[in-house]
């Protein structure tokens, strides 16, 4: 059975997230009542707020590093060695 519950939810693609969302939310009221919802509601601001937190801390951390992040000791030796081989031809 739950075997089947996944399969359905790959299917579903990003309309998956809400409908286990909602069936939490009906399964919180519906073992604890007012207060399972409202658990529910907390814990989910939470997170909310934990992820928009992450997003702002990695957007913050990009426009630091500016446009374009510096290259690794590879990637200059692969540049320079392009950049040479364009000058000989």
């Amino acid at each position: 059975m739950w075997q089947g519950f996944c399969e359905h939810l790959k299917e579903c693609g990003r309309n998956g997230a809400p409908f286990c969302l909602a069936v939490v939310a009906v399964l919180c009221m519906g073992a604890l009542g007012d207060w399972g919802l409202a658990v529910f509601a907390v814990v989910l601001a939470a997170g909310i707020a934990w992820v928009w937190a992450s997003v702002a801390e990695q957007r913050q951390k990009f426009e630091r590093l500016g446009k374009m992040p510096p290259l690794s000791e590879n990637e200059l030796h692969r540049a320079r060695s392009k950049l040479v081989d364009r000058a000989k031809h």
